[in-house]
Protein backbone atom coordinates (compact mmCIF):
# COMPACT_ATOMS: atom_id res chain seq x y z
CA UNK A 1 0.00 0.00 0.00
CA UNK A 2 1.18 3.51 -0.77
CA UNK A 3 1.38 6.16 1.93
CA UNK A 4 -1.25 8.37 0.31
CA UNK A 5 -3.75 5.51 0.14
CA UNK A 6 -3.98 5.45 3.92
CA UNK A 7 -4.62 9.19 4.21
CA UNK A 8 -8.08 10.68 4.24
CA UNK A 9 -9.41 12.39 1.15
CA UNK A 10 -9.50 15.75 2.93
CA UNK A 11 -5.87 15.45 4.00
CA UNK A 12 -4.78 14.49 0.47
CA UNK A 13 -6.49 17.58 -0.95
CA UNK A 14 -4.89 19.75 1.73
CA UNK A 15 -1.49 18.23 1.00
CA UNK A 16 -1.92 18.87 -2.71
CA UNK A 17 -2.73 22.55 -2.21
CA UNK A 18 -0.57 23.50 0.79
CA UNK A 19 1.98 20.68 0.92
CA UNK A 20 4.62 22.70 -0.89
CA UNK A 21 4.47 25.39 1.80
CA UNK A 22 5.00 22.93 4.65
CA UNK A 23 7.85 21.19 2.82
CA UNK A 24 9.66 24.40 1.91
CA UNK A 25 12.05 24.20 4.88
CA UNK A 26 13.28 20.81 3.69
CA UNK A 27 13.64 22.14 0.15
CA UNK A 28 15.78 25.06 1.28
CA UNK A 29 18.02 22.80 3.37
CA UNK A 30 18.44 20.46 0.39
CA UNK A 31 19.24 23.43 -1.85
CA UNK A 32 22.02 24.68 0.44
CA UNK A 33 23.69 21.36 1.22
CA UNK A 34 27.47 21.26 1.02
CA UNK A 35 28.00 19.50 -2.34
CA UNK A 36 24.76 20.42 -4.10
CA UNK A 37 25.31 21.20 -7.78
CA UNK A 38 23.11 23.92 -9.26
CA UNK A 39 24.60 23.67 -12.74
CA UNK A 40 26.41 21.13 -14.87
CA UNK A 41 28.14 22.14 -18.11
CA UNK A 42 26.55 25.57 -17.90
CA UNK A 43 22.98 24.26 -17.63
CA UNK A 44 20.86 24.01 -14.48
CA UNK A 45 20.47 20.46 -13.19
CA UNK A 46 17.10 18.72 -13.23
CA UNK A 47 17.20 18.37 -9.45
CA UNK A 48 17.83 22.11 -9.02
CA UNK A 49 14.99 22.97 -11.40
CA UNK A 50 12.60 20.64 -9.56
CA UNK A 51 13.47 22.16 -6.18
CA UNK A 52 13.13 25.71 -7.49
CA UNK A 53 9.75 24.89 -9.05
CA UNK A 54 8.47 23.56 -5.72
CA UNK A 55 9.82 26.60 -3.85
CA UNK A 56 8.10 28.94 -6.32
CA UNK A 57 4.87 26.99 -5.88
CA UNK A 58 5.16 27.40 -2.09
CA UNK A 59 5.82 31.13 -2.36
CA UNK A 60 2.78 31.66 -4.60
CA UNK A 61 0.36 30.36 -1.98
CA UNK A 62 -1.47 33.35 -0.42
CA UNK A 63 -0.85 33.75 3.30
CA UNK A 64 -4.55 33.98 4.17
CA UNK A 65 -5.10 30.48 2.75
CA UNK A 66 -2.42 29.08 5.03
CA UNK A 67 -4.02 30.79 8.03
CA UNK A 68 -7.44 29.48 7.03
CA UNK A 69 -6.14 25.91 6.78
CA UNK A 70 -4.75 26.02 10.30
Amino acid sequence: MYETQTQSKKYRQLDKTLGAYFKSDNLYSELYKKNFKKTYAGKPTKRYLRIMEQIQKAENIPYHEIERAM
